[in-house]
């Protein structure tokens, strides 16, 4: 497998030939983006929480932002002249979605490799879009994907590969769109603590670089899970996670993290029954709907607020809304901790 980074971008990749060629995607640009951030419970008489709300954007979550990105640039860089462009990723879920609804929409066609775990319903919905799919087994879990991606492009070179985990588009649109909006969103303030998920390393690399302007000692705590932490020297599992964010296995790392951020953060090992009992928690607290990644987030995000003072502020990220599928499940496993515990 290749890990090395490629594309470096000192801004968003220019939209002017994706919307000359393809006016319609000229409406999502407008919704997308601008999420609200908000100020969501947390510890008292310490530092204050806020959380970017990403479920608002036009095709639900914070991959549509990187999905936009990887279009525009892959518009760019290709000659219509010689043929039709055809795109191929990996991704657990959310980035195939948001590719496959833009492809549709602009007639290209899109190759999604998933892992087999994912629901029904995802899959249902890459299908009414036309989207190839090709499934690898989970308990290959990240790795599984991403090696299996390459070797599609490898042995049929019609399809772009856009490599989110190595794409330096990826941090470029988290650090000049999600950070810049969050900097301005703090009207004149700074953020004190910076809290993500590891996931591809995209957001949590490329809004620290956006915050540090305004804070050099910017305190960073990234969520992992629990089941598969980043730079675990186990073998990569099929044990359930929360969404969005595990490690590889056998000791290797995000290179975002890895490469591109000038030290290492620290990590906070969330569980998957604690990130959707979370889930639940935050949803009684607020009427808001949260996903797995982002319950871990608000979780890790207490943690980091409890080390700091009440004039203070931790800045977390909310991917997605989740399902009611697992925020029941969070209730029924929260009733049962609430049971054993009395």
């Amino acid at each position: 497998m290749n890990f090395e980074l490629f594309n470096p971008q000192d801004n968003l990749p220019n939209t002017e030939k994706a919307f000359s060629l393809f006016p319609q995607l000229e409406e999502v640009y407008a919704s997308l983006g601008n999420t609200p951030l908000i100020s969501v419970p947390s510890p008292e008489g310490k530092a204050s929480i806020f959380a970017k709300l990403e479920s608002e954007n036009p095709f639900g979550s914070v991959k549509d932002r990187v999905a936009f990105g990887l279009f525009c640039d892959a518009i760019n860089k290709h000659d219509f002249s010689q043929g039709e462009l055809k795109l191929l990723d990996a991704s657990g879920g959310n980035m195939a979605k948001a590719l496959a609804h833009l492809g549709y929409m602009c007639g290209i066609p899109v190759h999604a490799v998933i892992p087999d775990a994912v629901s029904e319903k995802l899959v249902e919905e890459l299908k009414s879009v036309n989207a190839v799919i090709t499934t690898v087994d989970y308990n290959f879990f990240l790795l599984g994907v991403l090696a299996r991606g390459q070797e599609i492009a490898h042995d049929d070179s019609s399809w772009t590969l856009l490599s989110q985990q190595l794409n330096l588009v990826n941090v470029a649109v988290h650090q000049y769109q999600t950070g810049a909006e969050i900097r301005r969103q703090l009207n004149g303030a700074h953020a004190d603590g910076w809290v993500a998920a590891v996931g591809t390393g995209g957001t949590l690399a490329g809004v620290s670089a956006a915050l540090r302007q305004d804070n050099p000692q910017l305190k960073i705590l990234a969520s992992t899970p629990k089941e598969l932490p980043y730079g675990s020297l186990a073998a990569p599992n099929g044990k359930k996670k929360f969404a969005g964010a595990g490690g590889f296995g056998w000791g290797l790392r995000q290179p975002f993290i890895n490469k591109f951020m000038p030290e290492e953060p620290s990590f906070n090992q969330v569980s998957y029954e604690e990130a959707i009992i979370a889930m639940y928690e935050f949803f009684q607290l607020t009427g808001i709907k949260i996903g797995p990644s982002a319950a871990a987030n608000w979780k890790t995000a207490w943690k980091l607020a409890e080390t700091m003072t009440p004039d203070q502020k931790v800045v977390t990220l909310f991917a997605d809304a989740g399902t009611d599928d697992e925020r029941e499940q969070g209730r029924e496993w929260f009733n049962q901790l609430k049971t054993s515990n009395t």
